[in-house]
């Protein structure tokens, strides 16, 4: 996005001032509530104008912005927190899947069942005494 914008200001700002610089002549004000006449050089009153419609035009757009800037602020505090969650949630995932390889380690050691037998005992019927 930086780039599109440089690549419009930079002719744009060249043309002004080719056409500022062009523009040689003076140009007459007259204030009617004040009675002042002002005489001044049209290419600085082009070059202000110019600037001074840039800098209102960036402070616009940065006051436009408030309100996404506030809310990127907003975002940050809150990966902040979810950040600090997840580090505590991978330290008891961590500590599960330790306790998971002992659990395994001793089922390894248990002497394990045939099927068979196992099948035998679900179909035998145990009397109650």
């Amino acid at each position: 996005m930086n780039f599109i914008r440089k690549l419009i200001e930079i002719p744009l700002i060249i043309i002004v001032i080719v056409f500022a610089v062009i523009n040689n002549d003076f140009a007459t004000f007259n204030l009617k509530p004040f009675d002042l006449d002002i005489t001044v050089s049209l290419s600085v009153l082009i070059l202000v104008l110019f600037f001074a419609g840039y800098l209102l035009g960036r402070f616009d757009a940065f006051v436009a912005n408030a309100p996404l800037r506030a809310n990127l602020r907003e975002q940050k505090k809150a990966n902040k927190v979810l950040n600090k969650e997840h580090e505590k949630l991978h330290a008891k995932f961590s500590d599960l899947k330790d306790d998971l390889a002992e659990l395994k380690h001793k089922e390894d050691q248990e002497p394990k069942v045939p099927f068979k037998d196992r099948l035998a005992k679900f179909f035998s019927f145990k009397k109650e005494n």
